[in-house]
């Protein structure tokens, strides 16, 4: 049992290093799958990652209607035994193997709806690495749980190394879209045998309690479906009003401009829950958590989002080159759109330690319903453009219902949360108006991207300091960096009268 439930002396501490494990896990991933798309994107066209984007969307569908939320039940379950986790990992292997029979079964229909023959042996071939992967080993999330931030970082980097390798040589031997389709099962076979390989833990098949699961997880599945229809059915209509080349720079412009949220979020994120479990019976302690890191969060992935909208069409040209220019301002639009969705995320690891599930699923079917209303509107005018639009004013009606969903349900009023996010709000909005304002040279495209990237973080950092200080100088990330500098400059000062 102990084994099973290692506690941590300091939990403070312990979040403070699995958010930078996260982090760096997240930022590894993802500056691989960066530096491979730079790469393929000189040897691949946009139709090419159109035409896997398809297969993915009808694989993402097919996985989030049987998503069972395992991996999240141990992650709030306060005290793990072994029946608990094998339960989780038979619930896991019995949804990957329907996930895998779904997918045979409607390959045809995907390809007859994207007009795509090509889609259709993509899927089999994918659903055939997803059966592979649901015998994963769930050793990788007790990991996780508690708090051994260092194996998952080895383990998804290890992983995702082997697939870019994969990919890229495959690339240059193909130089079509097979080399995608190639990296991505080789992900799920190389995940399988890592899993094994690096944790100790052996599942066995149990179904002890696959009751209390369903009863929590019901409600996580239909959140799940509603977030996926509010993220992906914006590429599912492309893909069918457009051809492969527009859905490829569609989703590629999606996916670089929520490239600063996504990979800076959820890396936190993987280290509240786990941490929000262990101090769940004192919920003053919760919320003041919740707050702080809310204030944390925004205050590095606001201006991060909107430094990435203003310097949109630098950073197209230098990542992916000429021919792939038409991203540009999906990219921008994204970035916005990456904003608004991870500002919430503690409330919603809040939603979740509380049992919450149903109510985040009414969050995500209100943001896919804003989105059907505003696509319905702005389609016609703007073509595919108004998809884009339509996301960020959904997502932006999904932040205010998710204040509003906190206030009533978790004590955490609008002046608590105003408190918190006013001042990286000021810097971001200020920085982003002075870099739309001062004139970039142009001449040379990675002089423009460097002076945007070092304006807006001078600016930036001017005005939340100042901001933090006008405050009264509260506890946060601005009293962290100042207190390391304090630190830091103390320890420089005793090197160096030693050396004298």
């Amino acid at each position: 049992m102990n084994d099973l439930n290692p506690q941590p002396t300091d939990l403070k501490s312990s979040f403070i290093r699995g958010a930078a494990w996260s982090m760096g896990m997240r930022w590894s991933i993802k500056l691989l799958g960066l530096v491979s798309t730079v790469i393929l994107a000189r040897i691949l066209s946009p139709g090419d990652y159109g035409i896997v984007a398809m297969a993915m969307l009808a694989v993402g569908l097919t996985e989030v209607l049987v998503n069972f939320g395992a991996e999240t039940n141990i992650l709030r379950t306060q005290v793990l035994d072994r029946d608990i986790i094998d339960s989780a990992w038979t619930l896991r292997l019995i949804q990957g193997c329907i996930v895998a029979a779904l997918l045979a079964l409607s390959a045809p229909l995907a390809g007859w709806f994207f007009e795509e023959p090509r889609v259709v042996w993509i899927i089999w071939v994918i659903a055939a690495g997803v059966l592979v992967s649901s015998f994963a080993n769930i050793g990788i999330t007790v990991a996780r749980k508690n708090f051994q931030f260092a194996l998952e970082y080895r383990f998804n980097i290890y992983n995702k190394v082997l697939a870019v390798t994969i990919t890229i040589l495959a690339a240059l031997i193909l130089k079509d879209y097979r080399a995608l389709v190639l990296g991505i099962v080789v992900g799920y076979v190389s995940g399988v045998i890592l899993s094994y390989t690096m944790h100790p833990y052996r599942p066995a098949w149990n179904m002890t309690h696959f009751g209390s699961m369903w009863h929590f997880s019901k409600w996580l599945l239909l959140s799940g479906i509603g977030n996926y229809a509010s993220r992906n059915t914006d590429q599912l209509v492309t893909g069918r009003i457009a051809d492969a080349h527009t859905l490829g720079i569609y989703s590629v412009g999606a996916e670089i401009g929520q490239l600063p949220t996504a990979e800076l979020g959820p890396p936190i994120m993987r280290a509240f829950l786990p941490t929000l479990s262990a101090i769940k019976d004192d919920m003053n302690r919760v919320r003041a958590a919740v707050l702080k890191t809310f204030g944390a969060v925004n205050t590095i992935l606001l201006p991060a989002a909107c430094g990435f909208a203003v310097v949109a069409q630098p950073l197209t040209l230098v990542l992916l080159g000429e021919k792939w220019v038409e991203v540009a301002p999906y990219l921008a639009i994204f970035a916005i759109v990456g904003a608004f969705k991870v500002a919430v995320a503690p409330f919603t690891g809040l939603f979740l330690l509380q049992g919450y599930s149903r109510l985040h699923a009414y969050m995500m079917w209100g943001e896919f319903l804003a989105f059907l209303v505003c696509a319905a509107a702005l389609v016609p005018a703007f073509g595919v453009m108004g998809l884009a639009y339509s996301r960020l004013v959904s997502v932006v009606v999904f932040f205010l219902f998710n204040l509003n969903m906190t206030k009533t349900h978790s004590g955490i009023g609008y002046r608590d949360t105003w408190k918190a996010l006013w001042r990286p709000a000021t810097g971001s909005a200020i920085m982003l108006v002075t870099l739309a304002w001062i004139p970039l040279p142009s001449s040379n495209v990675y002089i423009e991207l460097a002076l945007g990237i070092l304006a807006g973080a001078l600016v930036y950092a001017g005005v939340i300091f100042m901001a933090w200080r006008l405050s009264g100088r509260p506890d946060g990330i601005e009293a962290t960096l100042v207190d390391h500098a304090r630190a830091m400059r103390i320890k420089v000062a005793k090197v160096g009268r030693s050396n004298h």
